[in-house]
């Protein structure tokens, strides 16, 4: 297993290099235009599979623009054709947009997910908001211990983003209508000693995304020694409707106990010019 988690780590620095890569000159490029640039440098990485996982979106990029009031950024699912990148929309100065790519080792099928919030501009509000929000969701992250279970690592991101961040809606990526906060899924696989996924990249796909144990209010799941597992939010500050929905993602790995939680963001941020996200 511990083959398992060193694959999730490297996936995730190759996807972040990617995103380096990719991520340049971006002013006046399309949501299309962006994923074609990401698709573009995937093809430079042999170790990954072309496309992502979490399919739709189209090959599993994800790309949202929008500016104030960023109803965009409200979306229900990246699932849904509407939120799908488009040509018509454009990143700006004050354009604030979620950037998202799925992607797995071809060697193990683990996954490296990485997505974040982008903003380039000058108002040092929105700024504000989202180097809160990474905090806040890192925050769970480094709570999250070997033993303890997932259902109370939920109620802890709860709690810190209600007192803390004011923050009332979450993103819902779970396919039960019941679950409305969900902070997270297992990397399926990570803590089993011979996973199978299938013998085709379709197969491997649908094995991941019915494979995952979410991190949710109602799962009783305990952390092992060795896995891995995502924490990521989508944040929405009600209290001010002129800040977007945020979203930030993050893996935490343990490795027969010893823990790394996988950031991967700072020469993203250089790159798109977010240096005012120094949150260590």
């Amino acid at each position: 297993m511990l083959e398992l988690i060193d694959a999730i780590i490297k996936t995730r620095e190759t996807v972040a290099d990617i995103f380096v890569k990719s991520l340049v000159n971006l002013e006046g490029n399309s949501e299309v235009e962006i994923v074609k640039k990401i698709l573009t440098e995937i093809k430079n990485h042999n170790e990954i599979f072309p496309e992502g996982w979490y399919s739709p979106p189209p090959a599993g990029v994800a790309v949202l623009l929008d500016q104030k009031p960023f109803e965009r950024l409200k979306y229900d699912s990246l699932r849904n054709p509407d939120f799908w990148p488009k040509e018509n929309l454009r990143l700006e100065k004050e354009t604030v947009g979620l950037i998202f790519f799925s992607p797995i080792d071809r060697k193990t099928n683990m996954i490296g997910d990485i997505g974040f919030t982008l903003y380039r501009g000058n108002n040092e509000e929105i700024k504000q908001h989202l180097r809160k929000a990474y905090k806040n969701i890192l925050e769970v992250a480094k709570h999250a211990e070997v033993g303890m279970r997932f259902s109370d690592l939920c109620m802890f991101a709860i709690n810190l983003f209600q007192d803390k961040f004011k923050i009332t809606r979450w993103a819902s990526i779970s396919s039960d209508p019941n679950v409305s906060i969900n902070i997270g899924h297992s990397v399926p696989g990570s803590f089993e000693n011979n996973p199978t996924f299938g013998n085709t990249f379709e197969k491997i796909k649908e094995s991941i995304r019915t494979k995952r144990v979410h991190l949710i209010g109602t799962e009783n799941f305990y952390i092992p020694k060795t896995c891995a597992f995502t924490v990521e939010s989508r944040l929405e500050n009600f209290d001010n409707p002129n800040l977007p929905s945020t979203y930030f993602h993050f893996i935490v790995c343990f490795d027969n106990g010893k823990k790394t939680i996988l950031e991967n963001y700072s020469e993203i941020f250089k790159t798109v010019g977010m240096d005012y996200m120094n949150v260590k």
